[in-house]
């Protein structure tokens, strides 16, 4: 009997969905492409920063966005 309760235990595990209020977070499917002179200053911003050009660019675009 322990096994067939293991196995109701896991089908019921398995078979649930997640149930939050959060809705996952969109995902940018497109690709951008920086002109150069601004890929430059921020490759230059973000090593004084001690930050990857794209971990930097982040921080912009959230002070830009307030978030």
């Amino acid at each position: 009997m322990a096994f067939e309760d293991k196995m109701n235990q896991l089908k019921k595990s398995m078979n649930s969905s997640s149930l939050t209020n959060e809705d996952p977070a969109p995902r940018i499917s497109k690709s951008y492409t920086l002109k150069q002179n601004i890929a430059n200053e921020l490759a230059i911003r973000a090593k004084e920063k001690e930050l990857t050009a794209s971990r930097y660019l982040e921080q912009l675009l959230k002070k830009e966005f307030n978030l």
